[in-house]
């Protein structure tokens, strides 16, 4: 017999979800709004300053600096509206506009592993605009995540990070 959960959506629809089996026996089951805040983006126009500290961060990248923040040091910055699927990891505190969102990690999650987890998700399933891609903060609340142990997370992350050092000096290679 397999277990599953709904997951619903801001327009109505409810899609079922088989949750068993999936995930190795140490990992949990939780949404996201158990790993990370989701931080509302703010315009930018009374922090902009060229000489400011921190980066402002569209859904694009950084557009401008600012003298004040809103997310803390390792955040992911996702787009609200249009370009929803370009996850950006920041190192640094930063702003984020109000057409992107901060994602800023539990101290269950490594940020970097809630980076990873965001570039491979397909945030586009989750549109609920008819034109213009854009996203809400309560449909990111309830993304079904697949929560590994830290150590778990960091073993990941060092492989990864093992493989793109492979990856760079093959493509010093090639050119």
């Amino acid at each position: 017999m397999s277990s599953c959960y709904y997951e619903k959506f801001d327009d109505g629809t409810e899609v079922a979800i088989e949750i068993d089996s999936i995930i190795p026996e140490a990992w949990i089951w939780c949404y996201f709004s158990d790993i990370a805040d989701v931080i509302n983006g703010k315009n930018q126009s009374k922090v902009k300053d060229d000489a400011g500290k921190y980066p402002i961060y569209g859904s694009g990248g950084i557009i401008g600096y600012a003298n004040d923040y809103i997310c803390p040091k390792n955040c992911t910055i996702i787009g609200r509206k249009g370009s929803i699927n370009n996850p950006i990891f920041t190192e640094e505190k930063s702003w984020n506009v109000d057409t992107a969102f901060g994602l800023v990690p539990s101290s269950i999650i490594l940020p970097r592993y809630l980076f990873y987890f965001c570039k491979s998700f397909d945030f586009t399933s989750l549109d609920s605009s008819t034109t213009l891609p854009s996203l809400t903060k309560t449909n990111i609340q309830h993304i079904l995540f697949p929560l590994p142990p830290l150590a778990a997370q960091q073993r990941i992350l060092d492989k990864i990070d093992e493989l793109f050092s492979q990856l760079d000096k093959i493509a010093l290679n090639i050119v």
